[in-house]
């Protein structure tokens, strides 16, 4: 089926986000939707599906033969923290835009492992801010602004 017609990584404009390429051998890789526990649903396929076809309706119905889920790295900055502490190179929080973010950040750290840190020491002054709270209140805190975000997303779009 057609779904996208060039071989790019997309992400929407909503505060949670979808995103979505197509594999190397043809297949649509969709990832999408919120939430707020450290467990993935017992359904991802069906957790994603809604989504999914939202955005391709074409799709409506159609087998989704691989379904996997995970935690999400959010940053305050919604950017992700990339550098190095010494010897020791990192990339993360990518705040669900992994599957864009993460070829440039696997770029800047090649290249800084191979002799050159000029774009990764740039891209590491982004530092994110900490979660307000500390560490009582940053858990509380990350669920209400995710939910008053995804309430401004379903409103908005």
């Amino acid at each position: 089926r057609y779904v996208i017609p060039a071989n790019v990584a997309v992400s929407d404009t909503r505060f949670v986000v979808n995103y979505y390429r197509m594999s190397a051998d043809g297949r649509l890789l969709f990832g999408g939707g919120e939430r707020y526990t450290p467990s993935p649903p017992a359904d991802i396929a069906g957790f994603v599906r809604p989504h999914m076809e939202a955005t391709f309706p074409q799709l409506k119905g159609c087998r989704i033969d691989h379904a996997w889920g995970g935690l999400v790295s959010v940053t305050t900055s919604r950017l992700p923290h990339v550098g190095h502490y010494g010897e020791v190179y990192f990339a993360h929080g990518y705040s669900g835009k992994g599957v864009i973010l993460s070829t440039l950040s696997g770029k800047l750290l090649a290249e800084a492992i191979t002799g050159d840190a000029s774009r990764l020491d740039l891209f590491s002054t982004l530092t994110p801010m900490p979660f307000p709270g500390g560490t009582a209140l940053r858990g509380p805190l990350y669920v209400l602004g995710m939910l008053w975000y995804a309430m401004r997303d379903r409103i908005k779009h």
